[in-house]
């Protein structure tokens, strides 16, 4: 899964461009955060830019069961602005029932909740940008050329070598490789490339250096 990574969200023209995507579900660069609104409740993750690990990341919810008007009165409330809305979240305490706090008198129906997130996934989007398409074929291969060419899909005759969970998806090899380097191995098996981690092989594609796709394959801007 390619998750966009969105310059900002500073204005009723970008929240209502992203809020029509097929799927609302972005990083934005200005504040570093991940953005989620797929259902009536507004959730913001809020990222450090050197982040790896996404349960060390301080998460919000917002909105109401019933609809997402609670949710679009915040941000309105917030004249557009995703940086005052995480301002304002920051600013609250929240060891009491964060609906009595006066700073929310916005909606009835609204309610907010602050928690770690629980997705291990969710990485700084900085660690991303910096994965750019190759264009000539390295002499020997390294780790960070294998996460650009799974980064920006230039890659064929991909093989699965193991069915462990963690590794079900070449998204879920991209995070780990970024996030926890340290015991992976490639090996070149004539036209091909092999991914290996502490002696148990991940899987085995052909790269496809001109399948060289957007400039940069994970960030989009509206």
């Amino acid at each position: 899964m390619k998750i966009p990574i969105l310059t900002s969200l500073e204005s009723q023209r970008q929240w209502l461009t992203f809020s029509a995507q097929e799927t609302p579900y972005a990083y934005v660069s200005s504040p570093l955060s991940l953005v989620d609104f797929q259902s009536s409740f507004l959730q913001v993750t809020a990222i450090d830019k050197n982040l790896r690990d996404g349960r060390r990341a301080t998460k919000y919810s917002l909105g109401s069961k019933k609809s997402s008007e609670a949710a679009w009165a915040l941000i309105e409330s917030c004249q557009w602005s995703l940086q005052k809305v995480l301002q304002g979240l920051d600013a609250l305490d929240f060891s009491s029932n964060v609906r009595d706090n006066s700073a929310l008198n916005v909606h009835s129906d609204l309610s907010v909740r602050q928690f770690f997130s629980k997705d291990k996934c969710v990485i700084s989007p900085l660690l991303l940008q910096q994965l750019s398409p190759l264009s000539t074929a390295p002499s020997a291969w390294y780790l960070n050329d294998v996460k650009r060419l799974l980064s920006c899909e230039q890659y064929s005759d991909l093989k699965w070598l193991t069915k462990h969970p963690q590794f079900n998806s070449v998204h879920a090899v991209l995070l780990q490789l970024i996030s926890y380097p340290e015991g992976w191995r490639i090996n070149r098996q004539k036209q091909f490339l092999v991914l290996s981690l502490k002696n148990t092989f991940i899987l085995r594609f052909r790269p496809e250096i001109n399948q060289v796709g957007e400039e940069l394959a994970l960030l989009q801007k509206i």
